[in-house]
């Protein structure tokens, strides 16, 4: 250090590469609301929808959330990311769409109300701004990934040694104890790629993988959403097509918060119960594709080869509390100033 210099304290930075997608927007909302990390760039990729919208919509959630946050953030740039899983094959969205809306953010930016304008872009491909941020920041960065995991697995076919680096990288997907929720076999993310999934678990990166069994449980009354102001009312919107699929699905008045289950593992790790296990993924095309085999035997050898923290168990009033707390961080959650 140089004398008379005062070294700067440590910033946590973090990488979102995501699919929006409702249950991504909510957790940019909740992210961008937390002092936690720093964000040094959203990436998007192919998944809830197509790699288009999913950039069109980071961007444009990107631009509404930091509008009307209470304290300012800086811009964080959206980069667009892989458009068809590694081995080229192409994902039937017709579910989605009902999940999520024919473009994926519900009714949230429909004709009644203004569209922001779209938030900071680029041309650079997801992987190579993965790999800059990872070179870049090292130690400091945290990655997670709310999406299928294309580009993480093209970044690491690039440049696998850069990643050894980062702190983290949280992935939301994959089952290790439950059925898939796309077939009975798959989650949703690992499904979409799971010749990407494979190669990312494989790697011997520090993974936690958040995936349905704790997700499964991060239940947010749609209650939640009634009353406030303008912020509030367009996160209503933004949920009411999410909310009448599980509706008919589950007979619940609750939204499944998957994705800032993930992002919040990601600043509040105590939110879970983890245990070290070998994650293997089936990437053939057969019955079981896109399935996480998680080897949770009890006599299995003390030492995991290219383990990864598997989540089990969650605290589920901390989590909601937690998420709820950070979306009160919006004018116009609570009343609209005047």
């Amino acid at each position: 250090m140089v004398a008379g210099k005062k070294s700067e304290p440590s910033v946590r930075y973090a990488l979102i590469d995501c699919d929006p997608g409702v249950d991504d927007a909510l957790a940019l909302a909740m992210g961008f609301a937390s002092p936690f990390f720093r964000y040094a760039a959203v990436t998007t990729v192919h998944g809830n929808v197509s790699a288009r919208l999913a950039y069109r919509n980071a961007r444009r959630v990107v631009s509404f959330l930091r509008g009307h946050l209470e304290s300012s953030i800086p811009d964080v740039p959206v980069y667009p990311g892989a458009s068809l899983a590694l081995d080229g094959s192409r994902l039937n969205r017709s579910e989605s769409r009902m999940i999520h809306g024919p473009e994926g953010m519900g009714a949230m930016f429909d004709k009644k109300r203004r569209l922001p304008r779209l938030g900071r872009g680029s041309s650079k491909p997801a992987w190579e701004v993965l790999v800059g941020h990872a070179l870049k920041r090292g130690s400091q960065l945290t990655i997670i990934t709310l999406g299928p995991l294309t580009n993480l697995a093209l970044a690491l076919r690039h440049a696998p040694e850069v990643f050894s680096r980062v702190k983290r990288i949280v992935v939301m997907g994959g089952a290790a104890r439950m059925p898939g929720n796309v077939t009975p076999a798959a989650e949703f993310n690992i499904y979409c790629d799971p010749l990407a999934a494979k190669e990312v678990f494989s790697s011997g990166l520090p993974i936690t993988m958040v995936g349905l069994d704790v997700t499964r449980r991060a239940l947010l009354s749609v209650d939640e959403f009634k009353g406030g102001g303008s912020f509030r009312a367009a996160l209503r919107d933004l949920i009411r097509v999410y909310a009448r699929f599980a509706k008919k699905r589950r007979r619940a008045e609750n939204i499944t918060l998957h994705d800032p289950l993930a992002l919040a593992v990601a600043m509040k790790p105590d939110l879970v119960e983890t245990a070290s296990c070998r994650v293997d993924v089936d990437a053939s095309q057969g019955i079981a594709r896109g399935m996480t085999v998680v080897d949770l035997r009890e006599n299995k050898e003390s030492r995991v080869k290219n383990p990864v923290d598997v989540a089990l168990d969650l605290d589920v009033k901390g989590f909601l509390a937690f998420f709820i707390s950070h979306l009160r961080e919006y004018r116009g959650w609570d009343v609209d100033e005047e």
